[in-house]
């Protein structure tokens, strides 16, 4: 027997629960992160890392 449950929420309920969400990617997140001050700390970050390749495996070097 399975332990699933039927849900009791109705699709208007999850509608309006869903109209205050706000969406996972923004142009003004992605605003910010152009930012020239985060890009310079970023990239001092790497250098204070040494240029540790991240999980993408690319080097200082290769970048």
């Amino acid at each position: 027997m399975s332990n699933l449950s039927i849900p009791t929420t109705s699709p208007d309920d999850y509608y309006r629960q869903r109209i205050d969400m706000q969406p996972a990617f923004n142009s003004d997140l992605f605003q910010q992160l152009l930012e020239p001050e985060n890009l310079h700390r970023a990239w001092r970050q790497v250098k204070a890392n040494k240029g540790a390749a991240g999980i993408d495996g690319m080097t200082i070097e290769a970048f």
